[in-house]
């Protein structure tokens, strides 16, 4: 593994919540719309984890308010989902 690359927690939690996806999957068919929707908020949930995780070892202001923004957005859209 290279130097400084590490998977966080939200990464494996993620990982195992993607394993239950695939065997409820199995176990019963969704249409594509649905898949696409599991994926999409997967998805989301994975860049607002990511978001979290960077917050806190933010110094700037700018970047931390455009953080911030992010993450509302992010959020505002898995409500929707």
């Amino acid at each position: 593994m290279a130097r400084g690359w590490g998977r966080s927690e939200e990464d494996l939690g993620a990982d195992k919540e993607q394993a239950r996806e695939s065997a409820a999957l199995r176990g019963s068919r969704l249409t594509a719309e649905e898949t696409k929707l599991m994926r999409e908020r997967r998805s989301l949930k994975l860049a607002l984890a990511r978001i979290r995780e960077q917050l806190p070892k933010v110094k700037g202001a700018q970047r931390r308010l455009a953080l911030e923004a992010a993450k509302s957005e992010l959020e505002t859209r898995l409500e929707k989902l």
